[in-house]
């Protein structure tokens, strides 16, 4: 994933990609962190790495929320930088990162990460 584009979306469609994408602008509003998603393999045996590295890619990390699925293996990596850590807690981080599961484990890709940006976004914006 380029740094360029916050988003990889592995077998989207355009209308889900947009869904996400229209969530993320939103989201970004209202706490002024960005948000980036990728949605795809993870690379490697170690998740959480491969979700730190790709968010230490980004324009502005400490400003940046990093989301990592991969679907087939049934992995979710979350990472925040330093600026984004001072208003959202881990226990802040869990609770959106078990509403996103709860709809993945029901089908619901896009919508899980609707409302775990969501989520994380209020819980930013204090």
């Amino acid at each position: 994933m380029p740094a360029s584009d916050g988003l990889h979306f592995s077998g989207f469609s355009d209308s889900q990609r947009y869904a996400v994408e229209e969530t993320i602008r939103t989201a970004e509003l209202l706490c002024r962190a960005e948000f980036s998603v990728y949605v795809g393999p993870v690379e490697g045996s170690d998740a959480r790495a491969f979700a730190t590295s790709l968010h230490n890619t980004l324009v502005a990390p400490a400003r940046s929320i990093m989301i990592v699925v991969d679907p087939r293996a049934g992995i979710l990596e979350i990472v925040t930088g330093g600026w984004v850590r001072r208003t959202l807690s881990d226990t802040e981080v869990a609770i959106a990162a078990e509403a996103m599961r709860t709809s993945f484990a029901a089908g619901d890709l896009v919508g899980g990460l609707r409302a775990g940006i969501t989520q994380l976004a209020h819980h930013t914006a204090g």
